[in-house]
């Protein structure tokens, strides 16, 4: 008996062993490796006329959230915009789609803004 419970004991931690080397592994590749490769080297530019008034690195973590949402993708836009200029309307929308107010420029891995006032909230 004192085998068969030793043996159990040794397999159980080899095992719980085993699966915190592959998890760990697993995050380290997916969080070191596969974002940044995915997600990596995003810049968010805030350009109106010719002139680049900022450009802002975007970490992999940010970009993957704001690109997979368009609910934070406005909400990161309207942060980076503030500083600069007054968007009165929702970037996501069809109307700034149209108007051309944000293009995302997914091979280059580039974010760029143009705002501009569109007075359609007092219409």
């Amino acid at each position: 008996m004192d085998n068969l419970a030793d043996s159990f004991l040794v397999s159980t931690v080899y095992d719980i062993v085993k699966f915190f080397v592959a998890y760990l592994l697993g995050r380290g590749f997916y969080d070191g490796i596969y974002k940044k490769m995915r997600w990596g080297g995003w810049e968010a530019k805030v350009v109106k006329g010719d002139q680049v008034l900022t450009s802002r690195k975007i970490s992999p973590d940010r970009a993957e959230t704001i690109l997979n949402d368009d609910n934070e993708l406005s909400v990161y836009i309207k942060g980076v915009v503030a500083f600069y200029d007054w968007l009165n309307m929702d970037i996501c929308s069809d109307e700034a789609r149209t108007e051309k107010l944000l293009i995302i420029d997914r091979k280059k891995g580039m974010l760029h803004i143009h705002p501009k006032v569109v007075d359609t909230f007092f219409e």
